[in-house]
């Protein structure tokens, strides 16, 4: 009797649960739930738009938290399932081709830094094959990206100017490849082993600087052409995190913002943004290699999420700058937390295995109206930042409304803090 109660019951749980998916309320499928878990192990992106945040709190951010999350190693990226009848993906196109080669590069710098000091001839040929072949890898990617973006240059209409600079500069990028390729050929690899290993290592430099210069551009371009063919809410929401740190880029952090906007948030509460850039980051990378530099970011960005307020939106918005956006904080207490950030950033020291430095941060401050487009914000804080930049290492700007001027910043209290990296 009650093993047929028992197999009664089960029968019943099994047609229900049969049910409860037939109509869509049951779980997702094997793959659904293991994103969904990937994505609840990644830090949260922002609050979402129903969510009331708290007002941020600069005596909430004194002590960063501790981290415990592994740096990602350097791998090249999953090309995401994109919509082929959008021209933005052929743009993104061009910039996954670059990820993957900036990755291959970064393991070959990895090689040759280990081998500094006692490089072998066997390592060195390894490495000057792996570069040249990388080289040619990309070239051929990119080649075959720039044409699918070519074709498309008519449907872009007021922006086909904005498509052929992207030509432009992608042109620019295989001439660099080029004289690499060719520098790689005619240069003494064999000779003087430690120069061939240094060699190597400035011309991936070389490479790094100029893939992440157009990568942030074509970032910028894709956004350009998503917004004048009102088309920011139908971005894949795959495309909206930094692979390296986990945050939005910037692709995620202007669509959220678009979100916002559609729902009124820069109208119903008072939002400030501040941008805050690392000054000569590009030494780290050549002094230290590109895959310490990665974990550098990697470790800046859980540091950052740990000082700013609960609910603001941080992401990584170009190579080496940050971008937070906080809820219900008027331009004073931003301009506070953002001396407060500058200050944070400035009494941490960077410390890996021996060594130990510091950097600093540039930063641009500025309110958010009830006025602004969705871009305007962002379009104020990178002409606050750069006036910021030239004025020098470690200083914040302001924009007013009207044009970028010095901030006068308070002097904020905050302990020194060891990041292991």
């Amino acid at each position: 009797m009650i093993v047929l109660i028992l197999i009664i019951g089960t029968v019943n749980v099994c047609l229900g649960y049969a049910l409860a998916v037939w109509l869509g309320y049951g779980p997702p499928d094997l793959q659904a739930a293991w994103d969904a878990l990937n994505f609840r192990r990644s830090r949260p992106a922002g609050p979402a738009v129903a969510e009331p945040p708290a007002a941020a709190s600069p005596e909430a951010v004194a002590e960063p938290a501790a981290v415990a999350e592994e740096v990602p190693a350097a791998a090249a990226p999953t090309e995401p399932t994109l919509n082929e009848k959008y021209v933005e993906t052929s743009v993104l196109k061009l910039n996954i081709a670059m990820m993957r080669s900036s990755a291959r590069e970064t393991r070959i710098d990895t090689r040759l830094r280990e081998c500094s000091g006692q490089s072998d001839p066997l390592t060195i040929q390894a490495c000057l094959a792996d570069l040249r072949e990388d080289c040619e890898t990309y070239l051929a990617e990119q080649s075959e990206a720039a044409a699918r973006l070519h074709d498309r240059l008519d449907e872009m209409g007021e922006l086909a100017a904005l498509g052929e600079e992207i030509e432009m500069t992608n042109l620019e990028q295989a001439a660099q490849i080029e004289t690499t390729l060719s520098n790689l050929q005619y240069m003494d690899f064999q000779s003087d082993l430690a120069a061939a290993n240094l060699r190597l290592r400035e011309e991936i430099h070389r490479l790094h600087i100029a893939r992440d210069k157009l990568r942030d551009d074509q970032e910028a371009a894709f956004l350009a052409i998503a917004r004048q063919q009102n088309r920011m809410g139908q971005i894949e929401q795959q495309l909206y995190r930094d692979p390296l740190t986990g945050l939005l880029n910037r692709i995620g952090l202007e669509a959220t913002l678009w979100e916002w906007w559609r729902h009124g948030q820069h109208k119903s509460r008072p939002m400030s943004a501040v941008v805050l850039d690392l000054d000569a980051f590009g030494s780290v990378n050549q002094d230290r290699g590109p895959a310490l530099g990665d974990r550098v970011l990697f470790r800046l960005a859980r540091f950052l999420e740990a000082a700013v307020g609960k609910h603001d939106l941080l992401a990584r918005f170009t190579g080496d700058s940050f971008l937070v956006v906080m809820l219900d904080v008027g331009p004073r207490a931003a301009g506070k937390q953002a001396a407060l950030l500058r200050q944070l950033v400035e009494n941490a020291t960077f410390v890996h295995g021996d060594e130990r430095f510091r950097l600093t941060v540039a930063g641009g401050i500025t309110e958010i109206l009830p006025e602004d487009s969705a871009d305007a914000p962002v379009s104020r804080l990178v002409e606050t930042l750069h006036e910021a930049k030239w004025a020098g290492p470690n200083r914040l700007f302001v924009h007013d409304g009207s044009a970028p001027m010095p901030f006068d910043a308070p002097h904020v209290e905050s302990e020194e803090t060891e990041i292991a990296i």
